[in-house]
């Protein structure tokens, strides 16, 4: 399984040296020796204010913020770990898809985050935090301000629905999986591989037959015995990508749940306690204006765990 070679840790202003989610990006760095980035992005003064309001030299001001941040962050970086060295980058951009060319720029592999609010909703209207979920090429991965310093549950949401007739769930399903695999190897936690369904037909057929019941038991029953087929092959394909030693190691415990996946997700991901939900973004690749489907969104609004969020090979980021 391949591992992390490029990190960006993208610091929030309220970040000190030993924020659990700055502690988890350079614990990772170092598992899997790969370079670490602290990207520090600068407000735009003409954003902020408009400096003749306050009568003062833009360029001026703009470099006077600039001295000040660069001597912080230096400072910021000699208070970490003196056994591993970490690279630093400064932006001051005016719009968040900026950012987001920088990181394709970079080729970074893997976004580290603290969440910007506590309520995802807040997230979910517009902020900075909900653009990287929509656009970020590579995975992002969000984390809360209460991190904890040990994983013990983790969460590969995968989904089997193919409404379009691709395969592109298929490889999103490999590259969730890979994500969650070699996080949970690396934490030494328990894995499970969730698939949420539902078979809305059920209740309009059943509607118009003379056993009701009966056939909505036969619809879901199919429906389950073709979930499970899936899952199964799933779980085949992880064991060939791991080894048979390192699958046994993880043991990933397989969920099939019957409902909706807006619904049903978040109350599993409470009741196992889950630390970290891996799930995908993108529902239909061939939408220009669908970048994160209804549904991830409104599982988002409901989680109270860190996420990692993965897009599908050739995933292309929208210019704005």
């Amino acid at each position: 399984m391949s591992h992390f070679n490029n990190i960006v840790y993208i610091l929030s202003d309220h970040i000190d040296e030993s924020s659990p989610s700055l502690v988890r990006a350079i614990a990772l760095a170092k598992s899997n020796q790969a370079d670490l980035t602290l990207l520090q992005i600068l407000p735009d003064i003409v954003t902020v204010c408009e400096p003749e309001d306050i009568h003062v030299d833009e360029n001026q001001l703009q470099q006077t913020i600039l001295t000040r941040e660069t001597e912080w962050l230096e400072h910021f970086v000699a208070n970490l770990d003196a056994q591993f060295h970490c690279k630093t980058e400064q932006v001051s951009v005016k719009r968040y898809f900026e950012i987001i060319r920088l990181l394709q720029t970079h080729n970074y592999d893997l976004v580290i985050k603290e969440v910007e609010e506590v309520d995802w909703l807040d997230r979910l209207l517009g902020s900075d935090d909900m653009h990287l979920l929509r656009k970020c090429p590579c995975p992002v991965w969000l984390m809360t301000k209460d991190e904890k310093p040990e994983y013990r549950q983790i969460i590969a949401a995968v989904d089997f629905d193919n409404d379009d007739k691709t395969t592109c769930n298929d490889d999103l399903n490999a590259q969730i999986l890979k994500y969650a695999g070699l996080l949970s190897l690396a934490e030494l936690t328990t894995l499970h591989v969730v698939n949420v369904y539902d078979v809305p037909q059920a209740g309009f057929i059943s509607q118009w037959v003379e056993q009701p019941d009966k056939v909505k038991k036969e619809l879901y029953n199919a429906e389950y015995l073709t979930r499970r087929l899936q899952m199964n092959t799933l779980i085949d394909e992880l064991k060939q990508t791991l080894g048979e030693e390192t699958f046994n190691f993880i043991a990933p415990v397989t969920h099939l749940v019957q409902g909706r996946p807006d619904r049903e997700l978040p109350k599993l991901a409470k009741s196992l306690e889950a630390d970290l939900v891996v799930m995908g973004t993108v529902s239909r690749v061939g939408f220009a204006k669908v970048i994160i489907g209804n549904t991830a969104e409104t599982v988002l609004s409901q989680l109270d765990s860190s996420v990692l969020t993965v897009k599908p090979k050739g995933f292309i980021a929208p210019d704005s």
